[in-house]
């Protein structure tokens, strides 16, 4: 039966009268983004559309859904023009279509047909018998009420790994979830099949955007500006990316957070990533540091924010130091565990090879139960708060010998001590000698200019056991607390 709609209020209303299991088959030409208001365009993602919420402009677009679907649709497609002023191709579907589209019988078979062609990768899931995975049941307290996006290209095998550590965390709500894919994978839409989530594919960027950066910041805009056109509501978003998979307290972290931000105006951000989160430089996973560095890898972005400074100014490169240079023109801080909620297990891509995982991302630390009580919350909520903090452990903690060699193996033996070393510094902010003592102790130190993760020129972490303090010697933390006679480390 056709129906033709000149507004998405109209077919919105529709469709919201449609019994339960009729098939819907929606051609659209020309002009979609004025056609397909916000309202229609939920009520066709809930039918199954992947695409629904990229259509923009001149795009052509044929999808089959079904009412009542729990699943993405395999029926869909969209055509872009490929030119300013060029013309669009037809959007065609030709294909069998079975009466029910997310009949467990035929999800079933998916699965087998999944796994024949990649037994080798899934492992231990394609040894199960299929059903869909299960979230836990959900805990009030913990309950995560926060849209979660991640951030997804073709790595399907990675983007499979979060997905089953997401099902796994207490407080995951699946119809929070969104996966924002960069083109068209097939194996990553039959993951999210697989797994039941919401994806939303975007046509590959264009020739403008073929560098990989630029893809990746042209991606990660465009999937925020569809979030936050999703959800204008929400205060908060989580952001995650296709290879970061979540500690069992991932939420439950953010729960305890939360109330910190809203309490402090200097604060930007909070991640679930400690940048030095090493086996031999993390320890406590109640503790949580300030930082004057934006660590990303999994964070809270409030609307706010988005709004106001890192929408504005979004680079065309390398989005991450883009955002990290306006917080620091605006002198905006962030919050950090000692004990990192989220693990970085991607062995390949735009700026990982084997060899770079291997120095960075191995043998870290994340956190294994599902609750931990954050301590010293209060001392966190502004710059002058958590500036006393820090003064009161330089202030009593014990310096290190430093007339040792700091690459020397046992430079800190293990124990249960607050230790401070100081290190030698031209000015206020000179990180030269900070960048080689972080490398001494196999802390992170790809960049030459800053030591990441520092607040005001003072790096919080933990080394065998003993909270430590690395500070600069021309820092205030320095000038008042470094003793006369003491010489701050400078490596040749």
């Amino acid at each position: 039966i056709p129906h033709f709609f000149h507004s998405g209020i109209e077919m919105a209303q529709f469709l919201k009268g449609v019994e339960k299991d009729r098939m819907i088959v929606v051609v659209g030409n020309g002009n979609l983004s004025e056609t397909l208001n916000l309202q229609a365009r939920f009520a066709l993602e809930k039918l199954g559309s992947s695409m629904v919420h990229v259509l923009r402009g001149m795009d052509t677009w044929a999808f089959i859904g079904q009412v009542g679907s729990t699943t993405l649709s395999l029926y869909e497609i969209m055509k872009s023009p490929t030119g300013k002023d060029s013309t669009t191709e037809p959007a065609v579907l030709n294909q069998c279509v079975p009466s029910q589209l997310d009949d467990t019988e035929d999800l079933g078979k998916e699965h087998l047909e999944f796994c024949s062609k990649r037994k080798d990768k899934y492992g231990e899931y394609c040894k199960l018998t299929w059903q869909r995975p299960t979230q836990l049941p959900e805990k009030p307290l913990l309950t995560n009420t926060f849209p979660i996006a991640i951030i997804a290209g073709d790595r399907a095998w990675y983007l499979w790994q979060v997905l089953a550590s997401l099902y796994s965390a207490p407080g995951f709500i699946l119809s929070n979830l969104i996966v924002f894919q960069d083109g068209h994978s097939p194996e990553t839409f039959e993951v999210a099949r697989q797994f039941g989530v919401r994806l939303i594919a975007y046509p590959e960027a264009n020739s403008k955007h073929s560098e990989q950066a630029d893809r990746i910041a042209m991606h990660y805009k465009r999937s925020l500006d569809t979030l936050w056109e999703m959800y204008p509501e929400q205060e908060y978003v989580i952001v995650l990316e296709d290879d970061l998979i979540v500690a069992p307290d991932f939420f439950d972290y953010f729960h305890q957070i939360v109330p910190v931000l809203r309490a402090d105006s200097t604060l930007f951000s909070a991640s679930s990533w400690n940048d030095n989160g090493y086996l031999h430089s993390s320890a406590d996973p109640t503790m949580i540091y300030r930082t004057d560095f934006f660590p990303g890898l999994g964070w809270l972005l409030s609307k706010k924010w988005w709004l106001e400074i890192v929408r504005p100014s979004w680079p065309k490169c390398c989005w991450d130091w883009g955002v990290r240079l306006v917080l620091q023109q605006r002198r905006l801080d962030s919050l950090y565990p000692d004990v990192s909620r989220s693990f970085h297990i991607g062995k390949s891509g735009s700026n990982v090879n084997p060899k770079f995982f291997e120095h960075f991302f191995q043998d870290r630390r994340i956190t294994t139960e599902p609750h931990y009580e954050l301590a010293d919350l209060d001392s966190l909520v502004s710059n002058e708060a958590y500036t006393l903090l820090l003064g009161d452990l330089i202030s009593n903690a014990t310096p290190v010998d430093h007339t040792r060699a700091p690459c020397d193996k046992n430079f800190i033996p293990p124990g249960d001590e607050t230790l401070v070393l100081y290190y030698y510094q031209e000015k206020v902010g000179d990180p030269k000698q900070g960048v080689a003592l972080v490398h001494c102790l196999k802390l992170w130190d790809l960049e030459k200019n800053l030591v990441r993760d520092s607040f005001r020129n003072v790096l919080r972490t933990h080394f065998n056991g003993n909270e430590l303090l690395i500070v600069g010697s021309e820092s205030a933390f320095g000038k008042r607390f470094k003793p006369k006679d003491l010489k701050p480390f400078k490596l040749k």
